[in-house]
């Protein structure tokens, strides 16, 4: 019975440690009150992706992206295969996810500023 237990146990903390690393693996965005653009900085390791999320509204309003170094790739629905330097795609209500891919072989620090409007 406490064999039981213990199994059912670690098999309910591998699921949540899965679960987890995929939320957390996404940055939300949010707006200071009263604001329809913020600022993020960080760093993005070699040839990997950073994926954001930001909530909209309401559908049709228009997300403009913009990231420094410019030879970061942006992607979303709307350019899934990326585009440097700046994008902007259509949002619908809820929550709307992008990321910024690094193609490089080095570290990056980055600057990306996204407004809705």
């Amino acid at each position: 019975m406490i064999r039981k237990i213990s199994a059912y146990l670690i098999f309910m903390a591998m699921i949540l440690t899965v679960t987890g690393a995929e939320t957390f693996a996404q940055t939300r965005i949010r707006f200071a009150r009263g604001r329809s653009s913020a600022t993020v900085t960080g760093t993005i390791p070699p040839q990997s992706n950073k994926t954001f999320v930001v909530k909209a509204g309401w559908n049709g309003q228009t997300a403009r992206v913009s990231v420094s170094p410019r030879n970061l790739q942006i992607f979303s629905n709307a350019a899934p295969k990326g585009e440097s330097g700046s994008s902007s795609f259509e949002t619908y209500s809820g929550d709307n996810e992008f990321g910024i891919y690094n193609p490089t072989n080095r570290p990056i620090r980055y600057s990306m500023t996204i407004s809705i409007r």
